[in-house]
């Protein structure tokens, strides 16, 4: 069974009956689709004795949700914690801290990487659990006890995996990997919106010149702070290939903008003035002002083999602790730090791993050797 809160009285209750928990399990369900934002339609919690709904849309003021969120005596258990701490961020102006994200737990225990809910609770309890209501429409009311109930599981299993996988790391020492990771999650630039990076997000921008790079930018800006300003998906103002398309054509009034062949004038009329400032404020920057990309470098023959050699000690040590590869280091990053003139990885529990192996081998403390005619290994 499980409590189904709609009002500021049975909210308060449920804060001062949980708040001396050390840990709860957090959910939400929220749409996105006709916003900047997201809307939070439900918020589920569950302690080891509780279980509840909590209806965002029938209750007036939450903010008495803040007093287990912001707690830092309470762990706030999520998976895939990203998306719910930034809806927590926008609304209470602080992401909850501290926070155990099952995720990346059951990544450093060797079960996926970036593991689904469904598969995480099959993998650690032995449950199926359905998919009949992934597509629901939380906005709607009155919500189906199907739906409540098939919102509700997603806490009722995390409560009962979530001590299994800390037992687990704890087992295997591995339970500090993730406190850089977690405090990621609760940092406030973690989630603010940054307008002048968004360029970076605009299909087709790798081709361009610095000057139309700069016009992206400045348009792309534009729009990210329209559509918070508005809260409306920032498709609905502009479009990629209609950004692209002004700062190839760079048309300098609105009858060459309207020429355009993504312009809708009808729908984007009021904003041609906007558009026209941006192209004119990029072009007015002196030439070591505009945006320019970074300069693609490829390896030369000698850093290629030093990033396989050390790709090969960053598989070694994975599979020796029994996981995946790609959670200590990509390839991009590695050929990105070997073009640095860098060898090590960052001081984290992946660099911890593998950068004293790294150092032996470069100092010729260590090789590679092959055993039994296949069975590659690492003599010291």
């Amino acid at each position: 069974m499980y409590d189904y809160i709609d009002t500021q009285e049975k909210l308060e209750q449920f804060v001062d009956t949980i708040s001396h928990y050390d840990w709860i399990a957090i959910d939400t369900e929220f749409i996105r689709e006709k916003t900047y934002f997201s809307r939070l339609c439900l918020l589920q919690i569950a302690t080891t004795d509780h279980l509840a709904c909590i209806d965002p849309l029938a209750i007036e003021d939450i903010s008495s949700l803040k007093r287990i969120l912001n707690n830092p005596a309470i762990t706030k258990v999520l998976h895939a914690a990203h998306q719910d701490q930034e809806i927590f961020y926008h609304l209470f102006g602080k992401a909850p801290a501290p926070i155990f994200d099952t995720q990346p737990a059951a990544s450093v225990l060797g079960v996926g990487d970036q593991i689904g809910y469904a598969r995480l609770i099959e993998e650690f309890l032995g449950v199926s659990l359905a998919k009949t209501q992934s597509r629901t429409d939380w906005s709607r009311r009155p919500l189906s006890d199907k739906q409540l109930d098939y919102a509700i599981d997603d806490v009722r299993y995390l409560r009962e995996a979530y001590p299994l996988i800390r037992q687990k790391l704890e087992q295997q020492s591995r339970l500090n990997w993730l406190s850089s990771d977690f405090e990621r999650y609760s940092q406030a630039e973690t989630f603010e919106p940054k307008p002048d990076e968004m360029w970076k997000r605009v299909k087709g921008h790798q081709r361009l010149n610095p000057l139309q790079l700069t016009i992206v930018q400045a348009l792309a800006a534009w729009r990210e702070r329209l559509a918070i300003k508005k809260n409306l998906p920032r498709r609905w103002l502009i479009s990629d290939d209609l950004i692209l398309d002004m700062a190839l054509q760079q048309p300098d009034n609105e009858d060459e903008l309207k020429q355009l062949r993504t312009i809708k004038p009808k729908q984007h009329a009021r904003y041609f003035k906007d558009w026209l400032k941006c192209i004119h404020q990029a072009q007015a920057l002196p030439e070591e002002q505009r945006l320019r990309l970074p300069r693609f470098t490829r390896p030369d023959s000698k850093q290629a083999l030093l990033i396989d050699l050390l790709m090969l000690a960053i598989r070694m040590q994975a599979e020796a602790h029994q996981i995946s590869a790609s959670l200590i280091a990509s390839r991009k990053k590695i050929e990105k730090l070997v073009l640095s003139g860098e060898t090590q990885l960052p001081n984290d529990w992946r660099g911890a791993m593998v950068n004293p192996l790294i150092a032996d081998i470069l100092a010729g403390d260590a090789c590679f050797c092959v055993t039994d005619g296949a069975r590659v290994v690492i003599s010291r």
